[in-house]
This record gives C-alpha cells, structure tokens and sequence, in this order.
C-alpha cells in the first residue's frame, strides 16, 4: 500500500513538473489590430526571440533561434541571415517608435517557436544565437574574395565605365547627408557614354527579383528632403529608412551567387519587371535617372546617373577594403576594357 502511495506521489511530481517545464518555456502575446490583421509589438522582450529596435534608422533586428531578420521602415525587403526576400507592405510597420511584425508572417517563418490563436500567439523559447547576430553584421570580405564574386557580373550599361573618381568611390564620404556613399556610379561625364534617361539599365548576372518600385512616391517638394537632411545632421549620420528615400526609384536583385545589386535613382522600371522574376545579365532592369536627388525635387535633369550598391551576402562589398583595393576591384571586374 505504502508503494502505491509513493509511486501516485512521484507520478504526480513529475507531471507537476513536466507542465511547470511546458509552461515556463511558453507565453501568451496579444495582438494589436491594424486594419483588421493580426500583429505582434516585437519591442516586447520575450523568451522567443531578441528584438533590438533603432527609433533613429526605424529599423528592427530580430533573432529567432539561429535566424537573423532585418526590417526597415517602408522598405519592402527583408533580409534574413545573409538573403534578401520581398516583404509585403502590410507585414511590418512602426508607430510611436513601436515596431509591429504580422502574426501570419511570424507563425509561417518560425513555426516551431510561434503559434497562432484566436486571441492570443503562443511564443516558444528559442534560446536565439547572438552568435548569429553577430556573425551577420560584422562579416567582411578580402580583395580576393571579393574579385571572385564579382567575377561573376557584367556592367549594368552598355560599354560604360563605373566611375573611379576618389570622391565617388564607395565609402567616399557625404558630408551633406552626414554619411558616405554606398556603392557604385554612372555619369556621363566619366561613364565613357553619353547617360540620360533613355539609357537601359541591365541586370548584371543571374537572380531573382526582390523589389521593383513601380509605385515609387518621390518627395513632394525641396522642403520636404531637405528635413531629412537636416534630420540626418542632427543625429549626425544618414538613417537607414532616410537613406532609402534618397536612393528614389529602385530595383533590387537576389543573385545566384549570394551577391546583391540595389539600382537607385531610376526614372523608369521596366513595366514587365516583378517581384520574383528570374532576370540575367541581359534582362533589362529600368532606365537611367535622378529619382531621390535634388535634381528629381528641383524638376530638372541635373544629377542624371545610374547608382548600385553592390553587396555579398548582406555587406557592402567594399567594407574592410581600402579605397585603393575598392579602385582596383572595380577597374578589373567591370572596367576591364581599360
């Protein structure tokens, strides 16, 4: 008898302590409703995840386990780990420097640690890496490295040159938005090619398509950019979602190889172009333009030329490079007819 007794005790003891386990590892998220769908407030701290929010770039870090997310305000891309994939307008949004995911993308993108309910998600324990996190914003690329992704790749505009000029290399400084300049340009004046708004833009290599700015809204009037700029002296650098307005109509490529393109400044995409298409270096990205510059604001041709920021798995290619390596990397893999 007085085995039975004990072995009820120890029953009941452990599934005391299997639920305890079960619920300590699990919590309860309401929702916040916008236009009647479902959201998370990912500045809440949870067990689930490690969320760091910048209410100056309005830019959200997400760590789910070993997968890394990066969102911007307005932009509709989302980086995770090292890829770019399109996001959809309505899946992330800031308010009162709050940042809110949809519960749908959340609960399709990590089903093990979010399930949806009714009124409520259930967040899992997911014990996220900050090795991951780490990993992803701080990798960098040698010369060599770089020259052997870049191999891969063609000039974005027919027999013309990337611009080489000390003060238009990428990491140049812009003392005018408090930053520096992220990638690559192409002027007439030192393209080797007559640049203006009936020159085609290509795509460089193999990939997919993640954003294509067909609806693209420019600035409503000089004023309205230059309070971003003053914004970006106050806080003594360019804002990421800032940044983004200023690079204007934009097309960003997906490559095969872990490579990324963002075409900026375009005046026109093209009108067959779409989110997820499959393009080469032959398909035919939009035409040149000033979209995002003072020229576009100003309404009138100054500022005419093609930029692209050219990335390797989510960094900038030239970060860890020296000026003169970046010089060298561009005159070998798309000037070589120099």
């Amino acid at each position: 008898m007085k085995k039975r007794v004990w072995l009820t005790v120890v029953v009941l003891m452990a599934c005391t302590a299997f639920l305890f386990m079960k619920l300590s590892t699990e919590e309860k998220a309401g929702y916040v409703y916008r236009e009647g769908k479902a959201y998370l407030d990912m500045t809440i701290q949870s067990a689930a995840y490690d969320s760091t929010y910048s209410p100056v770039d309005r830019q959200l870090q997400l760590v789910v386990a070993d997968n890394v997310y990066m969102f911007i305000e307005n932009v509709p891309v989302v980086q995770i780990n090292n890829e770019l994939f399109p996001l959809a307008e309505q899946d992330f949004f800031i308010q009162n420097n709050r940042a809110f995911i949809s519960a749908s993308f959340l609960e399709k993108q990590e089903p093990s640690y979010v399930k949806l309910k009714a009124a409520y998600a259930i967040l899992k324990s997911s014990q996220s890496s900050e090795e991951a996190a780490q990993a992803v914003s701080t990798k960098q690329f040698t010369r060599e490295e770089v020259m052997q992704y870049m191999s891969g790749l063609t000039p974005p505009l027919e027999n013309a040159k990337a611009d080489t000029f000390p003060s238009h290399l990428p990491g140049a400084d812009r003392t005018y938005r408090h930053g520096f300049h992220e990638g690559l340009d192409w002027y007439t004046y030192s393209a080797g090619v007559v640049v203006n708004k009936e020159t085609e833009v290509y795509g460089m290599g193999k990939g997919k398509v993640v954003r294509v700015d067909h609806n693209y809204k420019p600035y409503e009037s000089v004023e309205q950019r230059n309070k971003d700029l003053a914004y970006c002296k106050e806080v003594q650098k360019t804002p990421a979602y800032i940044l983004d307005k200023l690079r204007g109509r934009q097309v960003w490529i997906q490559y095969d190889n872990g490579m990324q393109a963002r075409f900026a400044h375009l005046d026109q995409v093209d009108e067959e172009l779409n989110v997820g298409d499959t393009i080469t270096k032959d398909t035919l990205i939009g035409y040149v333009g000033n979209s995002g510059t003072s020229g576009e604001v100003q309404k009138d041709n100054t500022e005419l030329h093609l930029h692209v920021d050219l990335l390797i798995n989510g960094t900038l290619f030239w970060k860890g490079l020296s000026q003169e390596d970046v010089k060298d990397v561009l005159i070998s893999q798309l000037n070589n007819n120099e």
